[in-house]
């Protein structure tokens, strides 16, 4: 246990800063990354921990939030539910923020490759995370693995540890050797910090446009990306950013302001690896044009 008071956990989500105290419970840890945040956070989601006084293993938490100025109190949690809690506030904060500051979040990962920003957008499953963490042992910038802000032409991805599910060890076991925080889920999912990869998230380029987007589109016996017309990476993009935003009307003007500077295809793919090549070629004919 901490000395009382003293922070065990500080990390910047965008407009947020998380801080926990008190007792350490390690599924906690999954909130603690190193990513540095573009800017200074103006809110703060703050968790105490103490051990239960009526059960043993378990824990109560004080959470407050100086967003909305309320103190929540939980007791008798174990560890994934102790996390889960915070986490929750800490994401409901940043949603609230990002409302404030008009940014819209899209479901997607956010990479830098070869020069170039890219979004891989797609439904829950699609492989978002397993081709966004392919490219990054590959040297790419990994900012985000599933969430995006945008706000005009800008983008900046939500900073969170990686969140690994087992089939991914299968098909890229390189990401077996780095360090690792398994949470007690069904299946089980382990939580990777971004900086530990071979090239960290850079604060400087933490803020830019997207110069590519990549909806997937399921697999099949061929890999084939094509162009998607505006309309319909339109229609895809706001279906599932509506899913987080109860402001419509902004929602439509920032896609539609990133689609306006972007290049938008849609990837069928056979495997990961004919998966990666794709975006790889993709990502270098679209920086070849633009020289």
């Amino acid at each position: 246990m901490t000395a009382s008071g003293a922070e065990y956990i500080s990390s910047q989500y965008l407009w947020v800063d998380a801080r926990v105290t008190g007792a350490v419970v390690p599924e906690v840890g999954v909130l603690e990354h190193k990513i540095a945040g573009p800017w200074s956070a103006s809110h703060e989601v703050h968790a105490h921990i103490v051990p239960s006084e009526l059960v043993s293993g378990r824990w109560d938490v004080a959470i407050s939030s100086t967003l909305d100025e309320a103190t929540e109190a939980l007791v008798e949690l174990d560890g994934l539910h102790a996390a889960e809690s915070i986490y929750r506030t800490v994401h409901r904060d940043v949603m609230t923020a990002a409302h404030i500051e008009e940014w819209t979040r899209l479901h997607a990962a956010l990479i830098d490759c070869g020069g170039a920003r890219v979004a891989i957008a797609g439904q829950s499953g699609a492989g978002k995370t397993t081709l966004a963490l392919a490219l990054a042992l590959r040297g790419a910038q990994l900012h985000s693995d599933e969430g995006i802000f945008i706000r005009g032409e800008d983008a900046v991805g939500l900073p969170r540890r990686i969140h690994v599910k087992a089939g991914t060890f299968d098909v890229l076991p390189e990401i077996g050797i780095r360090e690792l925080l398994r949470l007690p889920y069904e299946p089980a999912v382990w939580a990777l910090d971004p900086t530990s990869l071979p090239t960290p998230p850079d604060r400087a380029t933490a803020v830019r446009g997207i110069d590519v987007l990549v909806i997937l589109d399921g697999w099949n016996d061929t890999t084939r990306i094509a162009p998607m017309p505006t309309a319909l990476a339109l229609q895809s993009l706001v279906e599932q950013s509506a899913l987080w935003s109860d402001n419509h009307r902004l929602t439509l003007r920032n896609i539609a302001a990133l689609l306006s500077n972007t290049a938008c295809f849609t990837l069928t793919r056979q495997d990961l690896d004919s998966g990666i090549a794709a975006v790889e070629d993709l990502v270098a004919s679209c920086v070849t044009r633009s020289i």
